[in-house]
This record gives C-alpha cells, structure tokens and sequence, in this order.
C-alpha cells in the first residue's frame, strides 16, 4: 500500500508533538518530586460539642496557638512571605492581625493605600484590602487561619469618640464578612480596650460579620489589660469564645483569668489573646539598665499555665514583631535595626523573629496534641502541696476519663500529686508511667511505671483514703520549668510531645 508523502508528513507530525507531551508531562512530574506542595487550605473551624475547646468540621481538635502580628497587613508582600513561613514552619497555627490599623488609620500601608477611603464613614479602601487578601491567601495557603480584628477600638471606637456608629459599624462588618467568607479566617471585635458605652457598636459589628459570611466563622472580643470579653458580652449569641488579656508583666496571673472564664456558665472556650510579649518591659514602663524585660522562661509560664488553667489557646507575642510599623513608600525596609518602643534597644524585624520562645511555644502544641484534648478539665486538687504563684507557679489539669495528668511546674520545684482523694481515682487503669517534659526542648524522660493503687509514699495519707506521689524535676531554679506526666499504662499513650501513629 502506498501513502501519500503529505500523509506520512501529517503522521509524524502528530507522532512528533504526542512525544513532546509525554516527555514534557514526565518532566513535570519528575519536578513535582524537587518542589514540596503547597498545602491546602485548612478546614473551618467551630466549638467542640462540650464547649470548651475548637475542633475542625469534622471533629477533629484544634489547638489555638497564635502568633500576634497586629500589624501584617501594614508589612510589604516581601515581609508577609517571610513572617508567614517562619511562623507556619514554628508550629503556630494562627496570626493574630489589624485590619483597622492600631498605628493610625490615616497611615498608609506600604503600597500608600489606607483603611477607610479618605473623607468618608468608615468605607473600606479595596486598595488597602488588597494587601489583606495577600497576607490571608498566603497564610491560608501554609495551613495558617487569621484572626483578623477589625479596627482598634482603643484608638477608634471607644467611650470618648467613635469613628464608628452602629450603621457603619453594621456595614464595615458585612463587607468583612462577605469578603472573606470562603476563607480560614477568624473574626475579633474590640482591640485592647474597654467596650463600655460602645457596646451597641461592637454589638453591630458582629450582625455585620453574621450577614456577610452567614455565621462561617468564630467571633470573639479582645479586651484591655487584666479583663476577659466575658465580663460584657458573655452571653451574647454572637460570642463564639471568650478571649483574656493578662498583661505583659513578670508577676503573671493568667491562670486566674482563665479560671474564673472556666467557671462561667454556659461554658464557652477561652483563649489567652495577650499576655507576655517577649522582649517587651515589664509592666510597660520606659525601660532603662535594671528594669526586668520579658524572658522567654516568662512566656513559656503563661503559656502552659493557661492552657493548664483551662484555655483552648495561647497567644504568643515578641517585640518587634507584633508593633512591626510598615516603611514609607520608597523607603528601607525593616531588616534595618529601629527602635522598638518603650525606650528598648533597637531591633530588626528579622531578629525579632528568632527569639526563643517563639520557637519553644510549638513543644506546648505538641504536649497538648500528644493526648485526648478534649476531654482536658483543669484540676489544682491534684497538687497536695502549695500551688504557690507568679514566677513559682505551679498548675495541673487531667483527663476528665483519668487517661492523663498534666503538672507544670514553673522553676521546678518538686510536686506532690494526689493520685487518689479518699474514693476518687485521678488516673484510670492499673498501673501509670511517670515522664519528664521538657518545655524548652520538646523532650520527655521515662521516671518509670508504678502501680497505681500502690500505698504511695506518705502513709499518714493512706489512712485518710489518699495517694499521693512526689515528684523531683531534674533541675530547679528560674528557668528550669518542668512538666509532669502521668500517663494510665494501659492507653499506651506515645512519650509527651509525639504524636501517636494512625
């Protein structure tokens, strides 16, 4: 049979660009393999069925650990990339950031744009919303959600003057609401100040939101210092959960904040939004040689005393980083040291980023996560001896179903943990593995395994009905903070800080 040349051409032309394909799909393919996927998106959020703690959709726990960032949507692009892979790649899971800016809402961004439209009521600037939309895509697209407040009502709605009234409060919440309805975002009212006589106001803020996004996504209110959104809004519908502000001082008591939101009914989850900025001076006065800055030990106390306390969540902040300030168009930007207010030394961004507690907050995720989180209670009757305060602090939570027993204690001191009180059990099972947590590290050490029914060590206790143990941390003194964990043997829970196999 014979072809025509023209068809022999056409034929391997054909043949020709199918090659081409397939080489170039395998190429693809054999890129994928060099370049780590993106992640996806993370899932919505709402309240566990026993109020207390956050879980995905489908029931799966979340643990709240944010980075406080209230001025990401005022960084360049450039910065947002950077902050955002240094805190996704640290284990934090939320950034908490303006929308309203804090430094000044006739500021403008990097890229000269501000809040509101110049000269009107609180109308949204879409230029200005461009650089939002970046900062939550990215976040979003690392697996972070964004708890985005909407305007600093420190500054901008409070008790003396408001640039908001209730229909522009109403409308700025439907635009948020609508704009970011499809994505894993969060939603706080207020901004470090006192809601009184402007409740109304942040009241129609939230129907705005509700409107936009039809209910989608959490809401909460971020009090001033010492001061929970529970003291005003409690039970308001629109109140997903409560959120704290402790203060940033070395004598620290978060973990009465979170108790008192504990106490409240009906039960709503609770996060610490502010506590110890790292870095920051204590106590907020103008620094100078001898006024005590905030230390990484600082922070870690807050933390796992909260969360200990009962919080679904913890806030982690450091100075330089949470007051980022954005440059003027055309002007340096902020890898160059400046100072850092409250009369501190000055402070690259990029420094900023790389103190440690910034890193040690990911071993608390990952004690947390190492067990059943929602059945967590707080529980200070576990500890026989003082519980003592501030920098000594010692605070104990469990498993509602004795699966677990959680100790933190802040500068090591030993604990006495009661394992029995009189007929009630602690810790389920026959016998417990006793471990060492190492905040700072991530590590946990094997005390051992006992039984637990065993008389324990303190006979005048048993003939009362008790058990009690105590336990010696493997150094003490500021800075040697230490988690104990008593674990019932039979779950055959993995070591502290790791998380069990599928």
């Amino acid at each position: 049979m014979e072809f025509p040349l023209s068809r022999i051409g056409c034929a391997w032309a054909t043949f020709r660009g199918a090659a081409r394909g397939l080489l170039l799909a395998g190429f693809i393919l054999l890129g994928a393999g060099f370049f780590p996927a993106r992640a996806q998106a993370p899932p919505p959020l709402r309240v566990s069925e026993n109020h207390r703690f956050f879980v995905a959709q489908d029931g799966t726990p979340f643990f709240y650990l944010a980075d406080t960032a209230w001025g990401m949507f005022h960084m360049t692009r450039e910065d947002i990339d950077l902050y955002l892979k240094d805190r996704a790649g640290k284990k934090f899971d939320v950034i908490q950031a303006v929308a309203g800016n804090m430094g000044g809402l006739d500021r403008p961004n990097p890229y000269g744009a501000t809040t509101f439209v110049k000269g009107t009521k609180a109308e949204p600037n879409e230029e200005y919303f461009k650089n939002v939309d970046y900062a939550v895509n990215q976040a979003n697209s690392l697996g972070l959600y964004v708890a985005i407040v909407a305007i600093w009502g420190k500054e901008y709605v409070n008790e003396r003057e408001s640039v908001l009234d209730q229909t522009s409060a109403y409308n700025y919440g439907k635009f948020l609401g609508s704009r970011y309805r499809d994505k894993r975002v969060m939603f706080v009212l207020g901004g470090d100040w006192y809601p009184d006589k402007t409740e109304d106001i942040w009241r129609a803020l939230a129907a705005g939101i509700a409107a936009g996004d039809g209910g989608a996504h959490l809401k909460t209110y971020h009090p001033t210092g010492i001061q929970s959104s529970g003291n005003w809004f409690h039970n308001d519908a629109w109140l997903d959960f409560n959120m704290v502000q402790s203060r940033h001082m070395v004598l620290n008591r978060t973990y009465d904040l979170i108790a008192t939101e504990w106490d409240r009914t009906p039960p709503k989850p609770v996060v610490e939004g502010e506590s110890v900025y790292e870095g920051i001076v204590d106590e907020l006065i103008s620094w100078q040689p001898g006024v005590p800055i905030i230390q990484d030990r600082d922070v870690r106390r807050a933390a796992y005393c909260s969360v200990f306390a009962g919080a679904a969540g913890y806030a982690y902040g450091s100075q330089g980083v949470w007051n980022y300030t954005s440059p003027a168009p055309g002007a340096p930007d902020r890898a160059g040291k400046k100072g850092s207010g409250y009369g501190l030394p000055a402070i690259s961004f990029r420094e900023a980023l790389q103190r440690p507690a910034g890193s040690q907050m990911q071993h608390l995720r990952a004690l947390i996560e190492s067990r059943p989180m929602l059945t967590r209670v707080p529980d200070q009757w576990l500890i026989v001896n003082d519980p003592l305060s501030t920098t000594d602090r010692i605070q104990a939570c469990r498993s509602s179903d004795g699966s677990y027993i959680f100790v933190y204690t802040s500068s090591g001191k030993p604990v006495r943990v009661r394992l029995r009180d009189k007929i009630h059990d602690k810790l389920s099972g026959r016998a417990y593995k006793a471990y060492w947590y190492d905040p700072r590290q991530g590590t946990s050490t094997l005390i051992g395994q006992f039984p637990r029914t065993e008389p324990g060590d303190r006979p005048a206790d048993v003939r009362r009905g008790d058990i009690s143990r105590e336990f010696t941390p493997p150094s003490s003194g500021p800075g040697n903070d230490w988690v104990l964990v008593l674990d019932d043997a039979g779950r055959n829970f993995p070591p502290p800080g790791t998380k069990a196999q599928p």
